[in-house]
């Protein structure tokens, strides 16, 4: 009987001290993320689709239904990616003409709609390339009608072959940067002239960027409220063996 008593007052104590002070919920992002709203106020722009993409939407169309005639399971994803692929770099460049223009539509297309064609119509004077792109621009003349051994880009062989020129070989392209930089300060000074009040508007009319919201804190729980809980703890803990005394107490005199 006695076990009993102390063993429900025991559970009574532990009860009362977890709803005293219950544990903190781990906090989380819940469920799965969602996607990413597009940038700005208006509404999103479809990308415009490269001359390859054009070509393989055809290719996998045509691809279904030769399949679906002959009764054939169509291959997976990544199958028909590497047929498209093999077939493009089998077509010339006559071949290559309808889907350029395509993406060339494609690409007025997404200009117009994105307002970006304004930006590009702008008269203001492009910034002078680096030596860098001045060779870029001459390497990609060299290369073209030749083939390459390896799968390797335009961009990627004229990088290995800028990191292996010596500081003489790039002399003549420095040379270039340095007098297009000049060029392009005395075309900005005449620019700026010509747009003394235009660009002070410009930067009036656009609109702010929208600041995001200030991040809510959590308080964190005082050493007094702490200090708080503790006490409860030994109050309970004292009165738990008042109660055991008295039990015991109790046991003793009717022993007696």
């Amino acid at each position: 009987m006695e076990g009993a008593k102390s063993k429900k007052r025991s559970a009574e104590v532990a009860l009362q001290q977890k709803s005293r002070s219950p544990k903190k919920a781990r906090s989380g992002k819940e469920g799965k993320r969602g996607k990413k709203a597009p940038k700005g106020d208006g509404p999103h722009v479809k990308r415009a689709s490269s001359a390859y993409i054009h070509f393989t939407t055809d290719f996998r169309k045509k691809l279904k239904e030769k399949c679906e005639k002959k009764g054939d399971p169509l291959p997976k994803a990544n199958e028909v990616a590497k047929l498209a692929g093999e077939a493009w770099k089998s077509l010339t460049d006559d071949d290559k003409k309808p889907y350029n223009a395509k993406a060339q539509i494609d690409k007025d297309r997404y200009m117009k709609e994105s307002g970006k064609l304004a930006k590009v119509e702008s008269d203001k004077p492009k910034r002078a390339p680096t030596a860098y792109f001045i060779f870029l621009a001459e390497f990609r003349e060299q290369m073209k009608g030749k083939k390459t051994d390896t799968d390797q880009k335009i961009p990627s062989l004229a990088g290995e072959k800028w990191r292996s020129m010596t500081d003489d070989d790039k002399q003549k392209y420095k040379q270039q940067e340095a007098a297009a930089k000049k060029s392009h300060e005395a075309a900005m000074e005449e620019w700026r002239k010509k747009n003394a009040g235009k660009e002070a508007a410009q930067a009036k009319a656009k609109p702010e960027k929208k600041k995001p919201p200030p991040k809510k804190e959590v308080p964190k729980p005082s050493e007094s409220e702490d200090e708080e809980d503790d006490d409860e703890d030994d109050d309970d803990e004292e009165e738990e063996d008042e109660v055991e005394g008295d039990d015991d107490g109790m046991l003793i005199s009717g022993l007696n």
